[in-house]
């Protein structure tokens, strides 16, 4: 990554990403919540703070963080929680989570952008807000119900379920009206530009 980065000090780079995961667990239940569902809410904590903090840099999405997720998590976690589960069983718990979160976490920043690019200043940004909801909640239930699409036979299944959960979560924030935020030609729009 080194190599890559232009900007930031390597030393200033290695601090910021070491505290990335290092504060991913500081507001974790760990007393009430199953292990996995920690290992899930480390992964979207940890990915939600590099990019957010580290986004805009092309090498990003180039990195493997799965190595370090993993001794994040039992760096953070108590022994006591993880030490029970089979090795097989947290070793694709954690894989699981670090894909599902970095992946999740990657498209949102894009979202947004093709959504200030499709509908500059003339549109509100409470409309930009409620699509901007209903996209992300489209795709997370589009990757529960198709799972890793590697097959392209799933994708189009995939592709439906993004589109039809996104309007449908639409429909609900506007009371009915999805169209008052998102015309059908503006939705073609953005769907074309997310699968581009």
């Amino acid at each position: 990554v080194a190599e890559l980065e232009e900007e930031i000090d390597t030393a200033k780079l290695q601090k910021r990403i070491r505290d990335y995961f290092k504060k991913a667990g500081k507001g974790l239940d760990f007393s009430a919540t199953p292990w996995d569902k920690l290992v899930n809410e480390y992964a979207d904590s940890v990915f939600s703070s590099i990019f957010q903090g580290l986004g805009e840099h092309t090498w990003l999405t180039k990195v493997d963080f799965l190595l370090v997720l993993d001794a994040g998590i039992k760096e953070a976690f108590p022994a006591h929680l993880i030490s029970d589960v089979p090795q097989l069983q947290f070793e694709r718990t954690v894989l699981a989570a670090h894909d599902r979160a970095f992946d999740e976490h990657r498209y949102l920043p894009i979202l947004w952008d093709i959504l200030e690019a499709l509908f500059p200043a003339a549109a509100s940004l409470k409309a930009k807000k409620r699509i901007y909801t209903a996209a992300e909640a489209g795709r997370v239930q589009a990757v529960e119900a198709c799972g890793n699409v590697t097959d392209p036979n799933q994708v189009k299944a995939f592709v439906s379920k993004w589109i039809d959960t996104t309007i449908d979560r639409l429909r609900r924030l506007t009371r009915g009206d999805p169209s008052s935020v998102l015309t059908q030609d503006d939705a073609t729009r953005l769907f074309h530009a997310l699968l581009a």
